[in-house]
């Protein structure tokens, strides 16, 4: 998918940055974090990005993420050997999103992408989590935003800005109090597979959830737990 493709011509006029303008078409996006849930999507078109100034167009990982998430990203060669993650922050304001990628930690910020993603998995094989795995699940997220992680590298950031408008509309259309623009900024992070494998086998044994939870709920944590990485 061609990202450089825009409808709109971007000028961040109050933060000094210009864009070109582009006739080459338009791209109607769907962000990974509603596709597929049934919720109601929210379709977009990119009308500026990073570097555009500067002829640069927007990364392969950057667009596969938009396509699929980070699980996309990890099908490029490069990271063939890691997980993938994506600290992720939207708003309306750029300069304080520039601050938030710039104070970005691996060491700080990964426990909170790695939670995220454990919990995206277990909550994906049950349709009630908090009943099926009982104490186990909320216990499980706790022990892995506290512990300490280790081996994460930043690779990169970038940042977009995204022009939202319903979905089937052929033209973007607004209503009253719509959001209508807005920046998101991406933060690459990846881990070697086998390092995070050694360290999400330490979370489960450091997870003791109090009360214990019933042997059903135990046995479907246990299910998850055995083949974690299919689907991660």
């Amino acid at each position: 998918m061609d990202m450089s493709r825009i409808l709109f011509p971007a000028i961040l006029g109050a933060l000094l940055f210009a864009s070109c303008l582009s006739n080459t078409g338009k791209q109607i996006l769907t962000p990974p974090e509603t596709a597929g849930t049934g919720e109601t999507q929210k379709y977009f078109i990119v009308t500026d990005h990073k570097n555009k100034l500067y002829g640069e167009p927007i990364p392969e990982w950057v667009n596969l993420y938009l396509e699929g998430g980070a699980s996309h990203v990890e099908t490029l060669d490069a990271y063939g050997e890691s997980y993938v993650f994506i600290g992720r922050n939207e708003g309306n304001n750029f300069n304080a999103l520039t601050q938030w990628t710039k104070g970005f930690s691996p060491e700080l910020d990964f426990p909170r992408l790695a939670a995220a993603r454990i919990e995206t998995r277990f909550r994906a094989a049950v349709p009630y989590p908090d009943e099926e795995y009982g104490a186990f699940f909320e216990e499980l997220i706790r022990t892995a935003s506290d512990t300490v992680w280790t081996g994460a590298v930043r690779e990169d950031d970038f940042w977009i800005r995204k022009t939202y408008f319903p979905g089937g509309a052929s033209e973007p259309v607004f209503f009253e109090n719509e959001e209508r623009e807005t920046w998101e900024f991406l933060i690459l992070v990846t881990i070697d597979r086998k390092l995070f494998a050694s360290q999400l086998a330490t979370v489960f044994r450091n997870t003791k959830p109090n009360p214990a939870p019933a042997k059903d709920q135990i046995a479907a944590a246990n299910r998850v737990k055995d083949r974690f990485f299919t689907g991660f």
